[in-house]
């Protein structure tokens, strides 16, 4: 908002450094973006102090005056002004000095006398003034001083930023009482009652609110036998100095005392007004309506309008309409002021893209005291300026009480507590009351605090508190080092599995990313889920950015293929991605229920480096070793079953993954339909873990071991086995049978072909055994293989090759 400060001078007295005001303001809690200085720039005039006027020797209308600029010795100067004067403190330009109207002072000799700057008029500084003789400054000017500080060069504009609870701010009203609250005096009120004479208001109209909710209060006063005409220059000058066009003297005077009082008023032509009758009411369906702008709009049914008899004339609280706009040819007028619902106001004002100044008021909230003020006080200016009467009894009706504070209870004692203050009970009325809040004291505690009816943000007892430091000054707390007793914090399990997933997935090599949380329904079915799939139960945004956004996600995959497929078509070569991140479910009732999930997907990549080596191990196996890494990283031990399940992966390659004999996610190849569904051409596998589940699991317990000196033994076993026997079952019966000398044991081959049976499938195992202690014996590591040998036998049918 832009304010002057001749205008805010008005109303109540200013410091005489507008930059301190402005600081002081900022320090309250009303940031002042920027200072516009009006006029010419005079920080290179300084202030002379004339010390002796004496006669010019060759020139009857010059003279040669001795002249203070604060420094060492005066200097001289000719001037030809004829009210210079010994003892005047004037504006003087040095040689060097560029005037306002661009010319540079040299120095110079006027008829044989050097003349050493010039004594400036106020023509020749570009500011109001008699431009006959020079610019006398006030007594007070000290010599050698910017000349600028002590000229008025014209109105300062503050750029002020209003925060959205405080529509009182948006007016000088406002402001001035800010700068009361801060300096203290009293506001200077302008006379607002009209004079009023003729027929009384109700015989030219009648008014009803048809929709109290949207409308608290509505003012409509009656003057006749206007004349409409360009408004007086001060009230140009005014309007100009804020932004506001001036149009006529009647449009002008509403917004003057819009930016006066921040209370919307509109005017209507009552020529125009059909039936003699105001209602405000609903828009009704199909209703639209030209507004001054001259744009036709589409009008809704939760719009606010104010209606004559036949139509619409105006959108309420936004803008009025062009079928009852005042014209050079009105002479009666109907003046509007009203108090709307700031939310209906907002909605419709979004809605038709229509922000005004109207608006941007009535969305924050207007004072229900100043409503008939305000109407009072523009019809007074009317007719002062465009001539005509007022009508006497002006037609005021209430619709629904909008929500205020009747009283709040205050605590000193919770004051001091909040802020690190220390104030008496009488202290924080004292503060209090500078912002108009009526403080009794209840106890010696306690205040009982009723808000002024412009303050609609005050509800709760910590608003009142935040007043109390406003007023008493951010600056003046004090500062303490809080009093408390440091403890080390837990991050909740949910943390360190989410960041344990993240750890340990970065560190097998694939790359964070994070998507949107919404998805749209068709990835559902692209995944092949079933319709009894729990992952179907998606909760639907109401008011979705896009239908590609509609549904918040039940599991990470179709985020995660949607990347690998981007990526493939960017050429990345290959692709390893993964996210950890929340999905939804729906419950009826209730809240979405919100599982932490991590989701992992990787690609072959097609080409091959120069020193690539030997094929690399396929694909679904370093899926598979990048699931048990992680989960061994959070400190599970993962088991992998098959068949999976999953539609989306490929029957043959893929594991359900389980934690203490709970299905806790799933890995595997992509399935081919499911791959073309999603535009994945390249070899893709994907990870998905239920981190949430595993949150009820028992983690391994970490035990740590001397590392030994002694040498460690191998033994490589070959076993031909029925190839429907799971391979991490055999490992996991050899680790239980070998005895506590095995300290690895490794599967590094698998094998079926020329020279194993049909339906036989060679496994290579390697087990090592080690003591801490000494070194093994050959029959100890015999005894220990040979029993291996034997479960194998005797529990999978196994055969050494």
């Amino acid at each position: 908002m832009r304010l002057s400060t001749g205008w805010l001078a008005e109303w109540i007295d200013l410091p005489e450094d507008v930059d301190v005001l402005a600081d002081r303001l900022t320090m309250a809690g009303i940031e002042i973006e920027g200072i516009e200085r009006a006029g010419s720039d005079l920080s290179a005039i300084r202030v002379g102090h004339v010390l002796e006027r004496n006669p010019h020797p060759n020139a009857d209308r010059l003279s040669v005056c001795s002249v203070d600029l604060g420094g060492d010795a005066p200097v001289e100067i000719v001037c030809g002004a004829p009210n210079v004067a010994a003892g005047q403190k004037v504006a003087v330009a040095v040689p060097g000095t560029v005037l306002p109207d661009g010319t540079k002072l040299k120095k110079s000799k006027i008829r044989g006398v050097a003349s050493q700057g010039m004594i400036c008029s106020s023509e020749e500084l570009g500011v109001p003034g008699d431009a006959a003789g020079i610019l006398l400054l006030p007594e007070a000017a000290p010599p050698g001083a910017c000349a600028g500080d002590w000229i008025d060069t014209g109105d300062t504009i503050l750029d002020v930023a209003i925060t959205p609870n405080r529509g009182d701010w948006v007016s000088v009203l406002g402001i001035a009482r800010e700068v009361r609250a801060a300096y203290g005096g009293d506001l200077r009120w302008p006379d607002c009652a009209p004079e009023e004479k003729g027929a009384p208001t109700a015989d030219a109209i009648r008014v009803a609110i048809d929709d109290a909710e949207g409308c608290h209060r509505y003012v409509a006063r009656i003057i006749r036998g206007v004349r409409v005409a360009p408004s007086p220059d001060w009230v140009q000058k005014k309007l100009e100095a804020i932004g506001v066009r001036p149009i006529n003297n009647v449009v002008d005077l509403t917004n003057l005392v819009l930016a006066e009082m921040g209370q919307p008023l509109h005017a209507f032509d009552l020529a125009k007004i059909s039936g003699a009758e105001i209602r405000v009411r609903p828009a009704r369906v199909g209703e639209s309506i030209e507004t001054l702008d001259g744009v036709e709009r589409p009008l809704e049914a939760t719009d606010l309008v104010i209606a004559d008899a036949q139509r619409a004339i105006a959108i309420a609280g936004v803008m009025g309409g062009s079928n009852s706009e005042v014209s050079d040819a009105s002479v009666d007028l109907l003046i509007e002021s009203a108090q709307f619902h700031p939310s209906r106001v907002r909605k419709t004002a979004r809605r038709l893209g229509l922000q005004t100044e109207a608006s941007y008021r009535f969305e924050r909230g207007v004072d229900p005291e100043g409503v008939a003020r305000a109407a009072d006080r523009v019809s007074r200016l009317i007719a002062e300026i465009a001539g005509g009467t007022v009508a006497p009894a002006p037609i005021s009706i209430d619709g629904s009480a909008p929500q205020t504070a009747e009283s709040i209870s205050l605590s000193t004692a919770r004051t001091n507590r909040l802020l690190g203050t220390d104030l008496a009970t009488p202290q924080v009325a004292q503060l209090l009351q500078r912002i108009d809040v009526e403080c009794e004291p209840a106890d010696a505690d306690h205040l009982v605090c009723r808000p002024p009816s412009y303050r609609n943000d005050l509800f709760i007892p910590q608003d009142l508190i935040e007043e109390v430091a406003r007023i008493y000054g951010y600056d003046e707390i004090p500062t303490t080092l809080p009093a408390a007793q440091l403890q080390v914090g837990l991050r909740p399990l949910r943390r360190v599995l989410a960041d344990g997933a993240r750890d340990a997935l970065r560190d097998s090599g694939l790359v964070e990313v994070m998507s949107f949380s919404a998805i749209p329904p068709g990835d559902l079915d692209a995944l092949g889920l079933s319709s009894e799939d729990p992952r179907r139960n998606a909760v639907r945004l109401l008011n979705p950015i896009a239908e590609e956004a509609s549904i918040l996600r039940t599991t990470l995959l179709p985020s995660l293929l949607r990347g690998v497929q981007r990526n493939l078509n960017y050429q990345v070569d290959p692709v390893r991605m993964f996210e950890v991140s929340r999905v939804f479910h729906a419950r009826p009732g209730e809240l979405p229920e919100e599982r932490n999930w991590a989701a992992a997907a990787l690609t072959r990549g097609e080409s091959r480096l120069l020193w690539g080596g030997t094929d690399p191990a396929p694909l679904f196996f370093e899926g598979k070793g990048i699931a048990e890494r992680l989960l061994s990283a959070l400190g599970y031990a993962a088991e992998f079953r098959s068949p999976c399940g999953e539609p989306f992966l490929h029957p043959g390659a893929s594991s359900a993954i389980a934690v203490s004999g709970q299905s806790v996610g799933a890995m595997g190849e992509l399935h081919p339909e499911c791959a073309a569904r999603f535009g994945i051409e390249a070899p893709c596998v994907v990870i998905v873990v239920d981190l949430t589940a595993l949150e009820a699991l028992p983690a391994r317990e970490i035990r740590y071991r001397e590392v030994s000196r002694h040498p460690a033994v191998r033994r490589d076993l070959a076993v031909l086995l029925d190839r429907s026997v799971a391979a991490g079952e055999v490992v996991e019966a050899i680790r239980k049978t070998a005895g506590n000398n095995l300290t690895s044991m490794d599967l590094f081959d698998r094998y079926e072909g020329k020279g194993v049976p049909d339906g036989k499938v060679s496994l290579a195992l390697r087990l090592t055994f080690q003591r801490i202690d000494r070194t093994l014996t050959e029959p100890e590591v015999a005894k220990a293989a040979d029993r291996v040998i034997k479960m194998l036998a005797e529990r999978f049918g196994g055969q050494l090759r």
